[in-house]
């Protein structure tokens, strides 16, 4: 496996230090998810340094580390045990400081002793599992879905269709998963944890649990406390009996867990996956000269943690590190096939090298990676608003089926699709979501030729009755026209405590607004293509 280098590394040069825990996840001033990290010295002295939240999947307790880079020939601390569980939600909530001091040690560090661990009997014996570790185990294997899973709607921005046809999942990946994931192992993984109504709630639950706790703590300001960092939970559902193997410590009947290799006994909910991803091309032959392009590489593939970058742009370098494996083994096992749609052409002629091409400062040494999350909504570019403040997608909770609608309608519209998020005003109950969320909206601009209408969409995440507006822009009519009419109609639609106000949609004399309505009947798809033909009309 290759080796990952962390930077920054406060460490003297040659000294080891033992990753020895977790503290909670955090958001920095840039709105970037970060994680802390504990390490021991041979003195015993703690020292907690944080590394993009992304780095999660390459880290294990116990691991030496010297000069920033994990020793993967020294053995890791520890025996093998193997658990019986009957249920999961047969297990008990607590946090490190209950742990014996004898076993761990977090030298009444509140941040490292407050993590939460799930723990359950078994054969005599108390096993003690960090929150961290499971949820690791569970469903990160690699930056991508650390990073999703700490979006309220992450999941959804990684499939853009699901359906079963008779016993057959139809499951189409989002571009946003890296070419290199898109195996069949991870669309295994992957569509579990989309469908299993058990598996989803508790993944769901990671991140909601994480949000309710900053509402709680400030009502008016959740992003100030998840910038203090809150300690992982997550719910545990009736699912089981499973089996365990794990590396562990032992004192007297207490086992502090320190890396699940391996759980076996979930169900798979079906027995055979279709599964497609943009990567995914059918290969034919041509005839015509093979083109092979030499350039001077690192005789290691080692990488430096550039823990300094900005986002990551999409689809660069994605996931070129290999994580540790924990393996997932379900009582059944879905046979997985790829649909193939493209062409990639095969030249079959002869070989000839070119010069031109990749190279330069990072060849023939050690490169430099991010595990930085990508931009967000890298695929779907946002419009060119010059007023309007628009934030983040990650922001925008109750809009999650909204977005899994826009995912379908890029593959079907024949032009181009933009989307910015914003939020409606302040100073109404209507603003504020039930869970102390400040309400988003979504735009959405749709060109086709010479044709652009917009599509307003506010977020319903308490299933608040009004309709989607479809805007139909009357000739000449300038963006910052329509930039000034959609700021009207938002304001209109707070004042009227959450229902658009006529009066408001009769003074925007530049547009055709039409409204459609939401029925609970229509599916994700249906619903995409009532859109388009409000779109293509």
């Amino acid at each position: 496996m290759a080796a990952l280098t962390l930077r920054s590394w406060p460490f003297p040069e040659n000294q080891e230090v033992e990753l020895f825990w977790f503290g909670s996840p955090f958001m920095d001033y840039k709105g970037n998810w970060r994680i802390r990290v504990a390490f021991r010295k041979a003195t015993g002295d703690l020292k907690v340094v944080s590394y993009p939240w992304g780095t999660v999947p390459y880290l294990r307790l116990g691991q030496i580390y010297t000069n920033g880079v994990y020793d993967q020939i020294k053995p890791l601390s520890g025996t093998v045990y193997k658990i019986t569980l009957s249920s999961l939600d047969q297990s008990l909530m607590s946090n490190g400081f209950k742990l014996p001091k004898r076993l761990i040690d977090f030298r009444k560090n509140p941040e490292l002793g407050l993590q939460k661990i799930i723990q359950f009997q078994s054969d005599g014996l108390t096993y003690c599992i960090p929150v961290f570790e499971f949820i690791r185990a569970m469903f990160i294997n690699s930056r991508y879905l650390a990073y999703y899973l700490m979006q309220p709607h992450g999941l959804e921005m990684l499939v853009d269709y699901n359906e079963m046809r008779g016993k057959t999942l139809h499951f189409d990946l989002s571009f946003r998963v890296p070419a290199k994931l898109a195996t069949d192992s991870n669309a295994r993984h992957l569509s579990w944890i989309y469908i299993d109504p058990d598996i989803r709630s508790m993944w769901n639950s990671v991140y909601h649990l994480m949000f309710s706790q900053a509402i709680k703590d400030s009502p008016q300001n959740p992003n100030a406390r998840m910038k203090k960092g809150i300690p992982l939970s997550v719910e545990l559902p009736a699912v089981g009996p499973l089996e365990f193997h794990v590396r562990g410590e032992q004192f007297i009947d207490y086992v502090l867990v320190k890396e699940i290799l391996g759980i076996g006994g979930f169900k798979h909910p079906v027995e055979e996956i279709v599964f497609w991803h943009p990567s995914k091309k059918r290969r034919e032959s041509i005839s015509g000269d093979k083109q092979v392009r030499i350039t001077p590489r690192s005789e290691n593939d080692d990488y430096i943690l550039n823990d300094q970058s900005e986002n990551a742009r999409e689809n660069a370098r994605q996931d070129v590190l290999e994580t540790p494996p924990t393996f997932m083994r379900f009582s059944n096992y879905p046979r997985v096939t790829t649909r193939r749609e493209n062409v990639r052409n095969s030249h079959t002629g002869n070989d000839v090298i070119v010069t031109s091409g990749r190279g330069g400062k990072n060849s023939g040494g050690m490169e430099e990676v991010s595990t930085q999350d990508t931009m967000v909504g890298g695929d779907t570019p946002p419009i060119d608003f010059q007023t309007l403040e628009t934030i983040p997608i990650t922001e925008a909770i109750g809009l999650e089926s909204f977005f899994e609608m826009i995912q379908i309608l890029k593959h079907i519209f024949p032009g181009q699709i933009r989307m910015s998020v914003l939020r409606i005003p302040s100073g109404k109950r209507f603003s504020v979501c039930p869970n102390g969320s400040r309400r988003a909206c979504a735009i959405v601009q749709a060109d086709h030729g010479i044709v652009t209408k917009f599509v307003i969409e506010v977020a319903r995440p308490d299933d608040w009755s009004i309709s989607t507006l479809i805007l139909h822009p009357i000739q000449q009519t300038s963006i910052k026209t329509i930039e000034r009419d959609i700021k009207l109609l938002l304001e209109g639609l707070v004042q009227k405590g959450g229902h658009w106000d006529q009066n408001v949609l009769n003074q925007c004399n530049g547009l055709n607004i039409e409204k459609v309505k939401h029925y609970q009947s229509d599916s994700i798809r249906d619903w995409a293509y009532r859109i388009i033909g409000k779109l293509s009309g």
